[in-house]
């Protein structure tokens, strides 16, 4: 029985980090003010031609296409007193491809939370003596964990985040041979909208919240897990 409470327990710490980067990628790719403050920083207004309702009107529909809730991100618009489709063939591949990443981040998030509140159950309903001790206990190792892992990750953002940047998408898309996610900033409204310092951004935006967060948890943790270990005296 210990041995299960052990492997239990270390998947609990493992699943921390898991859940806290899956929320957050959650919460970043549905929170329009970030949006709006990267299109006024990186000027994208006069880049793509279109006004801040238009950009609106594309934001919204591209949360609702990675949500689910509409079947194409391509959508007709108005530029130049023009009308044209926005997105070309290779794009709406790459955003097909973005979104079934986005689908599977939001998945792992739910079991990732699954399994928060199960293990929390399991503390509840079986550990008579020791309470959530254990589970204080691997709120605040896992908070650690998910610290330095965003730590070494953000000296790599440091160092050189374009390289990195690169190696991801080799690594989740693959060769841009056969999944087109290269493209051209001059002719494609999606690289345009979203250029390299967006991405740059909503990592460290990403980062910092996160480790906010773990923070938070790991005190937390700490305070409830030394005030089981004086009120057992």
């Amino acid at each position: 029985m210990k041995i299960i409470h052990f492997i239990l327990w270390w998947i609990f710490i493992l699943s921390i980090p898991v859940l806290l980067v899956s929320a957050v990628v959650r919460v970043e790719v549905q929170f329009l003010p970030f949006y709006e403050y990267e299109y006024e920083k990186n000027n994208i207004k006069q880049v793509t031609g279109f006004d801040d309702h238009q950009l609106g009107i594309i934001t919204r529909h591209l949360m609702q296409y990675f949500n689910g809730k509409v079947e194409s991100p391509q959508l007709v618009v108005e530029k130049n007193d023009e009308t044209m489709r926005l997105f070309h063939e290779h794009e709406i591949v790459h955003l097909e491809d973005v979104k079934e990443v986005f689908q599977y981040a939001f998945k792992i998030h739910y079991i990732a939370m699954a399994y928060f509140v199960f293990y929390l159950l399991v503390n509840i309903l079986f550990r008579k003596k020791q309470k959530l001790v254990y589970f204080w206990k691997g709120l605040r190792n896992g908070s650690i964990l998910t610290i330095l892992l965003l730590v070494i990750l953000g000296i790599g953002m440091f160092v050189g985040f374009h390289n990195l940047f690169i190696q991801f998408h080799y690594l989740v898309f693959g060769d841009p041979q056969s999944s087109p996610w290269i493209l051209d900033p001059r002719t494609d409204h999606l690289v345009m909208m979203y250029p390299l310092n967006f991405w740059q951004d909503a990592a460290i935006f990403g980062a910092v919240t996160i480790i906010t967060v773990s923070v938070i948890l790991a005190i937390l943790s700490w305070s409830f897990s030394l005030g089981y270990r004086h009120s057992r005296r």
